[in-house]
């Protein structure tokens, strides 16, 4: 079957944009320009035009997309002063409405607050009620990577109800008040930075641990991960003899050995040697799709086709475009006429 499956792809939630405070957002045109925490940023119109995704998306072979809402929770809580909980139900609406448009070609992802045990009602209704194939999360919220104690009862609720939960970096990423404001840097740096510093604490404080068949998807090649892993192997080999405890990692295991058994990455990044260490990183059962359009308004046909690039075998291609998230996510694909693929 010629199958892709985009696993990264949002539409932001129209109308919320409008209940912020003036001054944060101005249009420009069709898009959007915004100041959030002081770094200056844009929403392009394509984010928020779900038939012209759509149209895109299928122009460029893409057969299904998984479909969220990136950042935006945290964002508004804290832009509005309002509690996550509401926002999140209004988000998860919308989003089942996108998916209930074109179910022929959208899946649906949640999105919740990780840090608050009072929304894990919100995460049930997403995946029982509105038929999402897995909860959407930050990879820190507001100023808070996903380790501690408060983010106990969603880890455990994700490994009970076997929900893939896809870890995307916020919109101000940890550290953005370090001069982030210029040259885009929190979105080419900081971002990938904040993910490897979540998927690193929840390694080597022993979260995955405690919850060892937890289903971590990564976003942008698994952010900075790929780059730091083997440093942290380091760390566990040298020891930390002599150090305060908090310096102490709590894992188990070597650090690059949950890669292969909790965490899978998509290849969202425009680059075919970064998709090349994903590989020997990670493994080629572990790589997802991704192209995180929408958000970026560049065809999902230049991800494909460096897939399609590489030296690899036309199963392990395949890998990449769909099965691994036909797997991943449940989406049940496999075994389905041609017809049905393309709706």
């Amino acid at each position: 079957m010629n199958q892709v499956v985009d696993v990264h792809t949002h539409c932001m939630a129209t109308g919320l944009e409008a209940q912020l405070p003036g001054g944060i957002v101005e249009r420009r045109g069709r898009d959007f320009l915004a100041t959030l925490k002081g770094i200056p940023m844009i929403l392009y119109a394509d984010a928020l035009d779900i038939e012209k995704q759509v149209r895109v998306s299928a122009a460029a072979g893409v057969t299904k997309r998984l479909l969220s809402d990136s950042m935006l929770l945290a964002t508004y809580s804290e832009a509005l002063a309002k509690p996550a909980s509401d926002l999140a139900q209004q988000i998860n609406d919308r989003m089942a409405s996108y998916v209930a448009r074109f179910p022929d070609q959208l899946f649906g992802l949640g999105t919740v607050c990780p840090l608050d045990a009072r929304q894990l009602p919100e995460a049930d209704r997403c995946i029982d009620r509105l038929g999402f194939k897995g909860i959407i999360v930050d990879t820190s919220w507001q100023g808070r990577f996903l380790d501690g104690e408060d983010a106990y009862p969603f880890w455990e609720w994700a490994e009970a109800r076997k929900v893939t939960v896809f870890l995307h970096p916020p919109q101000v990423p940890i550290g953005a008040d370090r001069q982030m404001d210029q040259y885009k840097l929190e979105e080419s740096v900081g971002r990938p930075f904040d993910t490897a510093m979540s998927a690193a604490r929840l390694i080597l404080s022993g979260v995955l641990d405690r919850y060892p068949n937890l289903k971590l998807h990564l976003a942008h090649m698994g952010g900075g991960v790929p780059m730091v892993i083997s440093r942290m192997d380091m760390g566990q080999r040298l020891g930390y003899d002599g150090l305060p405890g908090r310096a102490v990692a709590r894992c188990n295991l070597l650090p690059s050995e949950y890669l292969r058994r909790n965490f899978w990455a998509d290849c969202m990044g425009f680059s075919a040697p970064g998709v090349r260490h994903m590989l020997e990183i990670f493994g080629v059962d572990r790589i997802l799709l991704g192209t995180d359009y929408g958000p970026v308004p560049i065809s999902p046909i230049e991800h494909i086709k460096m897939v399609e690039s590489l030296a690899l075998s036309e199963d392990d291609k395949a890998k990449i475009l769909w099965k691994n998230a036909d797997r991943l996510y449940d989406l049940q694909l496999a075994g389905q006429p041609e017809a049905a693929v393309h709706g």
